[in-house]
């Protein structure tokens, strides 16, 4: 039983990387450095994987080639982990902090998930933003860090962490890319409720600006009810999956 990290991070943001490598390090957890995909100059035609048409029926509006850049970068990520043989791969943006028990809580974690503490199959989970709203409690897996069944799926990408099974099924299911990957991944984990997270954040992002919106911010791309109604749609959907898991898994005696 093994844990991969892989640290995304643009090549010359070089602040950012010597800051979350020295914070990993202090904390005692080894990484490799993942160059990230820099979509922030290239057009849409550059990206054969972008459909503009289903981003606007889905997501209400274009995405910025940062965005897209960030989508691959996350395949890539999966990608790595799925060719490395570890059995379990965290991916982490150059925007996390780190507690200073931070290896303690992913061996705690690690060794829970080993030992089925998930309850029912999962995916992927997120540990840079707490399940705080539709979720179930499976059990503490560390003093402070209980393990949640996130049914409704927290957006954010800062630290999310995979079992082979679920990268494996996100690089198939990402045949195109409609949505911002944390958008995608709530979609995708809450409709099949295979997300995990935990009731408080192990690696929050900090405040630092987003270089991916330093081109082209993303307010710039919103086309008003277009969007409106999307985000709508969407979010009713999601909820209404996530509810549905929740009573669902209650029902079945599978929380704590």
């Amino acid at each position: 039983m093994t844990l991969g990290i892989w640290l995304i991070n643009l090549d010359g943001s070089d602040q950012r990387l010597a800051r979350s490598a020295a914070s990993l390090a202090a904390a005692g957890l080894p990484f490799a450095r993942l160059p990230a995909f820099d979509g922030r100059k290239l057009t849409k035609a550059e990206f054969p994987l972008y459909d503009a048409r289903a981003t606007l029926a889905r997501f209400g509006r274009d995405l910025t080639g940062g965005e897209i850049g960030c989508f691959l970068s996350h395949l890539d990520a999966a990608r790595r982990f799925l060719d490395s043989g570890d059995t379990f791969g965290l991916v982490v943006e150059d925007d996390l902090s780190v507690p200073h028990d931070a290896a303690a809580v992913m061996a705690g974690l690690v060794q829970a998930l080993h030992g089925g503490a998930a309850r029912t199959p999962w995916h992927v989970a997120n540990l840079g933003n707490p399940g705080r709203r539709m979720f179930n409690i499976l059990g503490e897996v560390h003093p402070g860090y209980r393990l949640v069944r996130a049914h409704y799926f927290p957006v954010t990408t800062t630290a999310i962490l995979w079992n082979r099974e679920g990268a494996a099924a996100f690089v198939a299911a990402a045949t195109r890319i409609d949505m911002p990957v944390d958008h995608w991944l709530r979609d995708w984990a809450t409709k099949m409720d295979s997300g995990l997270a935990l009731d408080r954040p192990l690696f929050p992002s900090v405040d630092l600006e987003s270089e991916i919106d330093i081109a082209a911010p993303r307010k710039a791309f919103r086309v008003g009810l277009r969007f409106f109604w999307s985000k709508q749609k969407r979010l009713f959907m999601n909820k209404w999956r996530a509810r549905s898991h929740e009573a669902r898994f209650q029902r079945a005696g599978k929380t704590t």
